[in-house]
């Protein structure tokens, strides 16, 4: 199935494939979009409330490994995986269901 662009670029080599098929996300926006959903569900079951400085900080830290990922492999530093793309998408996505809970409560 093809998605916009916006929504991912859907490059087949950084892709998982299950059973010769392969996703219509790639890794990292797979973790992304899953543990957006976790984290802000998550959030609202435990009634994780922070402060906007805690939010934040958490968003930073938990970021800067996309960041880190995506900038060095963009410059051609060094080639990442599937697997690290989608630990890195997964932590921002986790982070970012938070802060929404944040934005909307």
């Amino acid at each position: 199935m093809k998605l916009p662009f916006w929504i991912c670029h859907q490059r087949l080599d950084r892709t998982f494939i299950f059973g010769k098929k392969p996703m219509s996300l790639c890794s990292r926006c797979f973790g992304l979009y899953l543990f957006l959903i976790i984290g802000f569900l998550i959030s609202i079951i435990f009634n994780i409330s922070l402060t906007k400085s805690q939010t934040l900080l958490l968003t930073l830290i938990f970021v800067s490994p996309l960041i880190f990922d995506s900038v060095t492999q963009f410059f051609r530093l060094r080639e990442s995986n599937n697997p690290l793309r989608f630990i890195t998408g997964s932590l921002a996505g986790l982070v970012c269901g938070v802060a929404l809970h944040y934005l909307i409560f």
